[in-house]
């Protein structure tokens, strides 16, 4: 079934109604750069929905009504222009960590006395088809992959570790 028709046909039908896909819908393997990293980054997955239902030219005012638009303006120049490149240093804050490689697949928290530490652990694909992406489970990558724990105290990255 790999007829254009057909696939246009369940291009419409994924997104809802022809109207909704004239107004915008795509599909979140489609996004590409900050757009896919904002998606990745927004609560829930009916806010996951709607952004992609958003129209391009309008999705900066629904990352606004979501608080995400202001804590990615927020951020040093230095630290937004490395977040595009999918780069994280320590001494970054964390939200740039998430903007880089997206939500973690694990995060762990720790207490020593009045000190917190959030441990989160991203899996970043080293093989197969989606080599240099991050993703939420191992089995996702389709082969090789790296796991990189990132060690944040008071939201400032302290140290990166690449486990495996």
């Amino acid at each position: 079934m790999s007829h254009p028709i057909f696939r246009t046909l369940m291009g419409t039908l994924m997104c809802g109604s022809l109207m909704t896909g004239a107004l915008g819908c795509a599909s979140p393997e489609r996004l590409r750069g900050l757009d896919r990293r904002f998606y990745q980054n927004l609560d829930s997955e009916k806010d996951r929905a709607a952004y992609l239902k958003t129209p391009k030219a309008q999705r900066q005012s629904f990352l606004q009504s979501q608080g995400i638009w202001d804590r990615w303006q927020a951020l040093p120049e230095a630290e937004r222009t490395a977040a595009k490149r999918g780069q994280l240093a320590p001494g970054s804050q964390e939200f740039a960590g998430f903007m880089a490689w997206g939500p973690p697949a694990d995060t762990q928290r720790r207490t020593a006395g009045e000190r917190e530490v959030a441990f989160h652990t991203f899996i970043r694909c080293t093989s197969g088809p989606k080599t240099g992406r991050y993703v939420q489970a191992s089995s996702t990558c389709d082969g090789t992959f790296n796991e990189i724990e990132v060690a944040v105290e008071g939201g400032i990255v302290t140290e990166i570790k690449v486990l495996n």
